[in-house]
């Protein structure tokens, strides 16, 4: 950066010098500037100043000569003293942050802020805005950091800024978004040999990235990642850059690989630092050493260490270790570290913590919702615990789950997605939890189904003999008093008794009516722990009952499948069977009308059965069983012989202990499957949503961009730019003219007086100048940023430069303004309004910059997608074997 006395010498020049006799202590000053003698410059520039304290030329003299001479407290006495003479100096407040940052001056921040203000001193103020970055990057808060990045202007060459593109990436990884920090790096390249701090940011994208790939820690990164990652980082480490130490340390405690751990311990040999807390603990955690390398890193903080507390963090992070993080916490409550307090815990780590304690007191909901705001570099430890609290909630068999806090999860991200279909589906779940167990009773039509439900029940309480074209499912269900009650889609449900049920659904027939469904209810003993769905054939000629029989699956907990053992395991019966198992439903085989064939034969079918099964990967819950369904009714209903020949007995055994008594196991499946189809869905609905707004926040961001660059733009060439807009105005002063002849003959004391004349002028001012004015600045900056857009002309015209309406009120006050202050405000209309329109432009890029910095708030998506991802691989995971099994 030039001197401040060669700029200053130019501005003021050396009058009041020359006219005191101190040209010479000037000139002597500024030849011990030259020749590096910086001490003998302060004693000339001292002088200057016991003569002329308030020489501009003196003070910039000795903060040069006291700055050279290391001596920054003394820079910061002659800079503030500067600062007050040149206010407008940007070069000025720059200097005085950057020396108040050496020693601690509590007005760094506000000079640095100072020296943002000036446009005209553009390397100036950029680099105060670089600064005002770096202050609050390390300060932990990257989203004020980034706002400063927003308002650097785009550089007036194609050449990017590197500078500015560096920090961004280190905003982009501190905030956790990847995208952001890859079109970042993408600016930078391949860092250079010197380049430490691009090396370390590309360090940690390649970390970042491999990380969200894998989903793990450092410790389960692919190799190649890990080498990539440490070559950068080794480097940055070798030029000293801050956070370079911790971020290898981190990498080397992670390694269980022996050749990139030695190679570190080289380097580290090398730098002297092998006995240094932080060194020290990664070796020991590398060779697995935890209990010694904790003993570190606490020597290493009892000693004030700044940087075993850093390196303790990383690592607390990288290996996932709470004990670590707690004890951070305290010595930030309590400690003094060399350089000041230790640090505390950054806000999302100390989230992390109350997710883990919240977690750890059965508080899963609480804890999620500590992990949502949870970003940067604990994002990957966040989603571990989002994953094991849905993990917690959806055990392993053959516990339970924990389906309150499953459904409210599933509940909130179906609201939140606006899934009313799926939060009807989740509320049904939640209903289903309080019913008994569902069986379906499922078979080709004629395969004696209902009849098998009859001689279940004991009752002939299901309909028999009904045509295929008349059934649908028949839902038995427990009720005090025996009816049933007939869905009929369009017109009335009927209420009728068992016995006139037959008669009814054959009359309903009849008369076209379509039965959507039956209830059944019966004050039988058992429906209280099992109710029974009997569904229509598959091989109905109805299209419409197959779909209803199909739809039984969805509601079923278990299937029931009755075979007709003379034709028993049809091609088509297997293709059902195949469909079922898949879904995950369990099924039980039952071979019906055992009676019909001999012993031998029954036998040859069970055999045929068995193998059937086998060869399609079809799970029956016991070896399937002939039985016959007629002779087991007749039984139940008193007819001891037939009960005796039917098998009833093995069947009834089977119903009693794989269905009744494993009631509870076979409703925990079914919800799993049936929530677990939920939670696909919802991950996949979330997905989207959030794929929808990373689009839109990097359309944001493009648009941002391009607001600072017309407002850039604008400044820069506001004069040509005004000129060229004045002339454009031309048609629209005439009209304005036209507006104001009729002042003309009024007296000058009534126009200048009158203030009813003044309101019109205004008025018509603004009305006939604002809109054009302002599409115009608007047209000429998106040619400023897209030199090959051309607008057509008329509508289409207008609206390609449009102007926002916070721009255009900024142009019209600035017209007002105009006329306020204007003593003949009705002869402007014939005059050039050349400075007019320029301060019209300034104001305009003032709003395209507010436009631009204005916080895009963070979609909630992100956590959205997080968490329904999280309970969808817990559903996902290996699930309860059938019962039985």
């Amino acid at each position: 950066m030039a001197r401040l006395v060669e700029a200053l010498n130019r501005f003021f020049g050396r009058v009041e010098i020359l006219a005191l006799g101190l040209e010479n202590e000037r000139s002597a000053a500024e030849a011990a500037l030259a020749k590096g003698m910086p001490l003998e410059a302060r004693e000339h520039a001292r002088t200057i100043l016991s003569v002329l304290p308030d020489s501009a030329v003196g003070l910039a003299l000795w903060a040069d000569a006291a700055e050279d001479a290391w001596l920054d407290q003394e820079v910061v006495t002659a800079l503030a003293d500067l600062a007050k003479r040149v206010p407008w100096r940007a070069d000025v407040w720059l200097r005085l942050g950057r020396a108040g940052q050496r020693v601690g001056w509590d007005g760094a921040r506000d000079a640095l802020e100072r020296a943002t203000a000036a446009p005209e001193e553009r390397d100036a103020a950029r680099l105060a805005l670089l600064d005002l970055c770096d202050l609050d990057l390390a300060a932990g808060d990257p989203a004020r950091a980034q706002r400063w990045l927003d308002r650097i202007p785009a550089p007036l060459s194609t050449a990017p800024d590197r500078d500015a593109a560096l920090r961004r990436a280190e905003c982009a990884l501190a905030h956790g978004d990847l995208d952001g920090a890859r079109a970042a790096a993408a600016i930078l390249g391949e860092p250079t040999a010197i380049e430490g701090r691009a090396a370390l940011v590309l360090a940690r994208l390649a970390l970042a990235e491999a990380g969200a790939a894998a989903g793990a820690s450092a410790a389960a990164l692919p190799p190649a990642d890990v080498a990539r990652a440490l070559d950068l980082g080794l480097r940055a480490l070798v030029l000293d850059v801050p956070g370079a130490a911790e971020l290898c340390a981190s990498l080397v405690a992670a390694s269980r690989d022996v050749l990139v751990v030695d190679r570190v311990r080289r380097v580290v040999r090398a730098a002297g630092a092998l006995d240094e807390p932080t060194w020290a603990a990664a070796f020991a955690f590398a060779e697995g050493r935890r209990d010694d390398a904790r003993q570190a890193l606490a020597r290493g903080l009892s000693a004030g260490d700044r940087a075993a507390a850093a390196a303790l963090l990383r690592m607390a992070v990288e290996t996932r270790d709470l004990g670590a993080l707690d004890a951070l916490a305290a010595r930030a409550a309590g400690a003094d570290l060399r350089g000041g307090a230790a640090p505390p815990l950054p806000p999302d780590l100390v989230r992390l913590r109350d997710a883990a304690r919240r977690a750890s007191e059965g508080q899963g909901s609480e804890a999620l919702d500590a992990l949502d705001a949870v970003a940067g570099e604990g994002a990957a430890w966040a989603d571990d615990m989002r994953r094991a609290i849905a993990s917690a909630w959806i055990p392993a068999a053959p516990r339970m789950a924990a389906w309150g806090d499953v459904l409210r999860e599933l509940a909130r991200t179906a609201k939140l997605l606006d899934r009313l279909d799926l939060l009807a589906a989740t509320e049904a779940l939640a209903v289903e939890r309080e019913r008994p167990l569902r069986a379906a009773v499922v078979g080709e039509f004629n395969a004696g189904k209902s009849t098998f439900l009859n001689a279940l029940l004991g009752e002939d309480v299901a309909p028999t003999g009904v045509l295929p074209t008349t059934a649908t499912l028949h839902w038995v269900a427990w009720a005090p008093d025996p009816f049933a009650r007939i869905v009929v889609r369009g017109g009335q449900d009927r209420v009728v008794p068992h016995a006139a049920l037959k008669d009814t659904l054959r009359a309903l027939a009849a008369a076209g009516a379509k039965v959507a469904r039956v209830f059944i209810y019966a004050p039988i003993e058992r429906l209280k722990r099992v109710e029974i769905l009997d569904t229509p054939g598959f091989n109905a000629p109805d299209p419409d009952h197959i779909a209803e029989a199909r739809r039984a699956f969805d509601e079923a907990h278990v299937a029931i499948w009755l075979l007709d053992a003379p034709q028993a395991m049809k091609e088509s019966e297997r293709r059902v069977l195949s469909e079922i198992s898949a879904l995950g439903v369990p099924v039980q085989i039952l071979a019906n009308k055992a009676d019909r064939l001999k012993p031998d034969a029954l036998e040859t079918v069970l055999a045929h059965v068995r193998d059937s099964l086998a060869a399609s990967a079809i799970t029956s819950l016991t070896p399937p069983i002939a039985f016959s369904a007629r002779l087991s009714l007749k039984g139940r209903l008193g007819d001891e012989a037939a009960l005796a020949a039917s098998g009833w007995a093995e069947v009834e055994a089977l119903f009693a202990e794989q269905i009744v008594d494993a009631s509870d196991a076979l409703r925990e499946r079914a919800l799993r499957r049936k929530a677990g189809r939920i939670a696909a869905e919802l991950a996949q609905a979330a997905a989207a949503r959030a794929a929808e707004d990373r689009e839109a926040g990097r359309r944001a961001r493009a648009e941002a961009d391009r607001l600072r660059a017309s407002a850039a733009y604008l400044r820069r060439d506001r004069r040509a730019i005004a000129a060229a807009i004045d002339k454009a105005l031309e048609p629209a002063r005439r009209e304005l003219a036209a507006d104001l002849r009729p002042i003309a003959a009024l007296p000058e004391e009534r126009k200048r007086a009158d203030a009813g004349v003044r309101a019109y002028v205004q008025e018509r001012l603004v009305t006939r100048l604002s809109w054009p004015l302002s599409a115009e600045i608007a047209r000429a900056a998106r040619a400023g940023v897209e030199p090959g857009a051309r607008a057509a002309s008329g509508v289409e015209e207008a609206s390609a430069a449009a102007p926002s309406p916070r721009a255009a009120a900024h142009v019209r006050a600035v017209l007002m303004g105009m006329v306020a202050v204007h003593d003949a405000p009705d002869e402007l209309a014939a005059r050039s309004i050349e400075g007019v329109v320029e301060a019209a432009i300034d104001a305009f890029a003032m709003a395209l910059s507010a436009e631009a910095e204005a916080p895009v708030p963070p979609a909630a998506s992100a956590a959205i997608e997080l968490r329904a991802q999280a309970l969808r691989a817990a559903f996902e995971a290996p699930e309860a074997p059938p019962a039985g099994a």
